[in-house]
């Protein structure tokens, strides 16, 4: 699996509401973050292969995340490394009562990889291709050479940005938030915007639900999938992690009955902790979870 998109270091907190100029943390953690980072992360920690390319900082904040992604077996060689730039950086503030999030968030100061910068290795051996709408002219053009090759493309769609509309007619699965539906196919009826989805080129389409769950459509079978019941600490990179089960359940040629209920365990169980990647859960956990366990 390779995966290209965002990568970025997340310092979540868990506060009172911020109403004052200076408000104690109850609780803090850096660890990495990222749509196409966690997925990757995801898929390496249940067992599969996973290769990461993206553009980080020379940074402190750079290190770290390229740290945190070997040590989970991600290979990051072909990462490009800007010297004297910041990397991408979220703020995550979760409301110690509500539970609500708050995200803040930079891009650095790293010049976005242009097309022409593609290792030429980077889609050696693979067999599934992440994007996640971030950059979409260096996605896009990684996304025809994938397709050329017989490589398939898994669209993490987390809202409608510009360019969206080509990766998902470029992607052979598109795993959409519910925000992402409704901005991209608004109807009340989840099966009619799974069909829109699919009408644009994906064969598989998904919509993740948060504690609804998620539905799913592959030519006309739909398939439903409700939550597993879990203690929620905090949501934030559930979505992402979705996607990298469902990758991983894809390069094992489940189907999708299976598949999806596979990916629906892991996000819950990804939401025991705070952050992103403190919880991603291995292969058992999410057997387990996803058989009643």
């Amino acid at each position: 699996m390779v995966g290209v998109g965002l990568a970025t270091a997340d310092m979540v907190c868990v506060a009172p509401r911020i109403d004052e100029r200076l408000v104690e943390l109850s609780v803090f953690s850096i660890q990495g973050g990222g749509s196409a980072a966690t997925a990757l992360a995801t898929a390496a920690v249940l067992g599969a292969k996973a290769r990461f390319f993206g553009r980080l900082g020379d940074d402190d904040f750079g290190r770290f995340v390229l740290g945190g992604l070997s040590g989970v077996g991600v290979d990051t060689g072909l990462v490009s490394v800007e010297p004297g730039k910041f990397s991408p950086v979220s703020l995550v503030h979760i409301d110690e009562l509500t539970r609500r999030r708050r995200i803040l968030f930079t891009r650095g100061s790293i010049s976005p990889p242009l097309p022409a910068d593609l290792p030429p290795r980077l889609l050696d051996s693979a067999a599934l291709l992440v994007i996640d709408g971030y950059q979409p002219a260096l996605q896009a053009a990684l996304a025809e050479k994938a397709r050329a090759k017989g490589i398939t493309v898994l669209l993490n769609a987390g809202h409608l940005t510009g360019g969206m509309g080509e990766l998902l007619a470029l992607s052979d699965i598109v795993i959409g938030s519910e925000r992402f539906a409704s901005e991209f196919a608004p109807s009340d009826d989840v099966g009619k915007s799974l069909r829109e989805m699919t009408r644009i080129g994906p064969r598989i389409a998904v919509i993740t639900l948060g504690e609804a769950g998620a539905v799913a459509l592959e030519d006309r079978k739909l398939v439903q999938q409700e939550a597993i019941d879990v203690f929620v600490a905090d949501t934030t990179g559930a979505g992402d992690v979705f996607c990298g089960a469902f990758g991983y359940a894809s390069l094992q040629g489940w189907p999708l009955e299976r598949a999806l209920p596979f990916a629906n365990a892991a996000a819950g169980l990804t939401c025991r902790s705070l952050g992103a990647q403190s919880a991603l859960p291995k292969l058992g956990e999410v057997l387990a979870a996803m058989n009643g366990g």
